[in-house]
């Protein structure tokens, strides 16, 4: 990083939790305004409320607790957990195969893979990987591969996605919704927290599948 831009990465780590705060305060407000808002309809109307307005006041609603969560996930994933010393080399396998057990996804497993990071935010990022991927993917069609290759950690998850319009450029958006129509931010926040580490998390077709890839540089044990 170039000399004069710490200064600018040193006021975001400072001010990212208080930034997070003050960003929802006027969003938590808007809700609290929009529920008053549809009383008050609801009072004049006396209960015969008109479809339409069901209809914008949700859409409205659901926006804002979207812009909360992104909010959430940003200021406070994108700089270092609070509290914790600089990150140090933990052993990602342990964590690789009990993320897996509990999302119930077949693994391989590998011996030891050091990666230098929080240990927090690592299992957070594994966690939401395979979330992500089953939200995605019919859970009997989803296998996790772990491999090392030049240096990095790559943990490979494929599977046939349910959605036939499926776009993977849409994914790790922060603003993704899933095909039910619910704010979907799994595999956006996996991202943030391993490229904050040197990784990458990326999806690509193949054949009739798509893969979901999560790289982190390996460290020293």
């Amino acid at each position: 990083m170039d000399k004069w831009l710490e200064q600018f990465a040193r006021a975001n780590f400072t001010r990212s939790a208080d930034t997070a705060h003050d960003l929802k305060t006027p969003l938590n407000v808007a809700v609290l305004n929009l529920e008053l808002l549809r009383v008050r309809i609801r009072n004049l109307t006396a209960g015969n409320d008109d479809p339409k307005i069901i209809e914008y006041t949700k859409a409205i609603e659901l926006e804002l607790r979207r812009m909360a969560r992104i909010f959430d996930t940003f200021f406070l994933l994108s700089t270092p957990p609070r509290g914790l010393e600089a990150p140090t080399a933990i052993d990602v396998m342990p964590i690789f195969v009990e993320a897996a057990a509990a999302a119930d996804v077949v693994a391989d497993k590998t011996p030891a893979a050091f990666v230098i990071a929080h240990e927090v935010r690592i299992r957070e990022a594994f966690k939401l990987f395979f979330e992500g991927a089953l939200k995605l993917f019919p859970r009997e069609t989803v296998r996790a591969v772990i491999r090392r290759e030049a240096g990095r950690l790559e943990v490979a998850v494929a599977g046939v996605p349910q959605a036939a319009d499926f776009e993977p450029t849409k994914l790790f958006k922060f603003y993704y919704t899933d095909p039910l129509g619910n704010p979907e931010l799994s595999l956006s926040t996996a991202r943030l927290i391993v490229e904050t580490y040197g990784g990458g998390l990326n999806a690509t077709e193949e054949s009739d599948k798509v893969v979901l890839r999560l790289t982190l540089p390996l460290g020293e044990e």
